[in-house]
């Protein structure tokens, strides 16, 4: 659908890019119940991502959690509009409401499909 995936990489920065960068209608990506990347897929107002560009933004974000598989993994997905930082909650952490769950699966291609034709070059 050749939508924008940004991701944070450490607690201060997944802070900036969940509270800061994203905008309402983005959508935000977390692994469920452990640490890791927050991971946002960039929605121009007035659009919908597709189902494929849902399942890369989940991938990336189990991939840089450190899945690798195999079996599945769950990952939380929400709209950025949805996603808050109530004072007091440490860098990193952040709430979020009306999440849906999104299971990952393994890919033979990994992560490097995902990338730019300029950073494909580079794996």
């Amino acid at each position: 659908q050749g939508l924008t995936i940004l991701a944070g990489r450490g607690a201060r920065e997944n802070d900036e890019l969940s509270i800061r960068t994203a905008r309402g209608n983005d959508l935000f990506f977390h692994v469920a119940g452990k640490p890791g990347p927050h991971v946002i897929l960039r929605v121009d107002r007035g659009k919908t991502a597709s189902p494929e560009s849902i399942d890369d933004a989940a991938y990336i974000a189990a991939r840089l959690s450190g899945w690798r598989g195999p079996g599945n993994l769950a990952v939380h997905w929400t709209e950025a509009k949805y996603v808050r930082k109530p004072k007091g909650l440490p860098p990193g952490k952040v709430l979020i409401d009306r999440h849906r769950e999104h299971l990952v699966a393994p890919r033979e291609d990994g992560i490097s499909a995902l990338l730019p034709p300029e950073e494909q070059d580079a794996c």
